[in-house]
């Protein structure tokens, strides 16, 4: 699931953009709004689409505030 890419990442597992993109992909329509906004390369779209995806899944909304403090499409923190 793609709450476990979010938290494994947040746990310290290394992150590589590309493979949580290939990752996410597995999850056919459920990752695609995540996947759709990482082509576009614009960090606040891809950070509005994990979080649609941790509200509409109804998952802790602590969670959000680990989304808004790490960047998505690159390691630079």
């Amino acid at each position: 699931m793609i709450i476990d890419l979010i938290l494994d990442r947040k746990d310290g597992a290394d992150y590589v953009p590309k493979k949580f993109y290939r990752d996410a992909l597995t999850y056919g329509k459920v990752g695609n709004e995540i996947t759709k906004a990482m082509d576009y390369e614009e960090e606040q779209d891809v950070k509005k689409a994990l979080e649609d995806y941790i509200i509409d899944n109804e998952y802790s909304s602590d969670i959000i505030s680990y989304i808004n403090s790490v960047n998505w499409l690159g390691e630079r923190e």
